[in-house]
């Protein structure tokens, strides 16, 4: 129990510092923090962690497939939630589909499994920012935009980490020291921008918020159990793929709502609602996942 306190406790306190910025008179600008974590933050966590782990290219493979397998069926979950609401498509499929494992989940993965963990949650997390602003996007907006893809920073940090792993080039100190430095301002910048995002959402419509909420958690635990049968997973991977994949909805979501659809505030709603049902919840999900972890 003191060790789940020990792991939820960080993440409340540096979201409601989050939330206290939202709701105060200070002015944090959000859009610029939120660039320097996309543009530079983002980046160098990725390359340092998967480039400082003793980590093959078939480790990470198995890491990318295990999270490609969770979106898949939560996806097929989800369109069947969609249909059987009269939900439109556009507006609520992505909000059920992709799990909050930025901002939420690579922070729990650090404070629940350690470097390990936090190391093969961002594995796991590119292969779902890479989906959010593709597949995400797309539903969202109707339309494709290779460019998008091709303008999100993360696509050349993986490259570079593939390149470093594939040819096991020696990457030199100064660059090791740079990006860690610069990654090191992710976690705690991410939770930050989770809660201000928290103050500044409202709910507008209860009832769709509720059952997003619900579903998104049963998505995401059928999601990890089912990939994690289906691919033999064990271990502490196996406790990172059900942590992250049963995550409340993106923000990003929002994001993409706000921008494409006519309807945005409820998925805002469905933000708020899914990250307090998670936020209550999180003691038991971190006990499962650690329970996992050990078989």
């Amino acid at each position: 129990m003191i060790q789940i306190i020990d792991t939820v406790a960080p993440i409340f306190i540096i979201t409601l510092i989050g939330f206290l910025f939202g709701r105060s008179k200070f002015d944090l600008h959000v859009a610029t923090l939120s660039t320097v974590v996309i543009m530079v933050g983002l980046p160098s966590l990725i390359f340092s962690s998967l480039t400082s782990m003793d980590m093959s290219l078939e480790r990470l493979g198995e890491v990318f497939l295990a999270a490609v397998s969770c979106m898949v069926i939560a996806a097929i979950f989800s369109l069947g939630v969609v249909k059987a609401f009269g939900f439109s498509v556009r507006t609520f499929l992505p909000s059920l589909i992709f799990p909050n494992s930025g901002n939420m989940g690579l922070p729990l993965a650090f404070l629940a499994f350690g470097d390990i963990g936090l190391r093969l949650a961002i594995a796991y997390f590119v292969v779902i920012a890479l989906l959010q602003h593709t597949v995400g996007m797309t539903i969202a907006s109707g339309k494709y935009d290779l460019g998008s893809l091709l303008r999100q920073p993360l696509i050349y940090s993986v490259i570079g980490v593939l390149i470093v792993i594939g040819f096991d080039f020696t990457v030199p100190n100064f660059i090791v020291s740079t990006t860690e430095i610069l990654g090191g301002l992710m976690i705690p910048s991410m939770l930050i921008l989770l809660g201000n995002s928290l103050a500044s959402l409202k709910i507008s419509d209860a009832g769709p918020a509720i059952v997003v909420a619900i579903a998104r958690l049963v998505i995401g635990c059928a999601a990890a159990f089912g990939t994690i049968w289906f691919l033999g997973l064990s271990g502490t991977l196996a406790g990172v793929v059900f942590l992250l994949s049963t995550m409340p909805t993106a923000v990003v979501t929002y994001v993409y709502a706000e921008r494409f659809r006519p309807d945005p505030e409820k998925i805002a709603g469905a933000v708020v609602m899914s990250t307090l049902l998670t936020f209550a919840l999180l003691p038991g999900l971190i006990h499962i996942a650690k329970a996992i972890s050990l078989h």
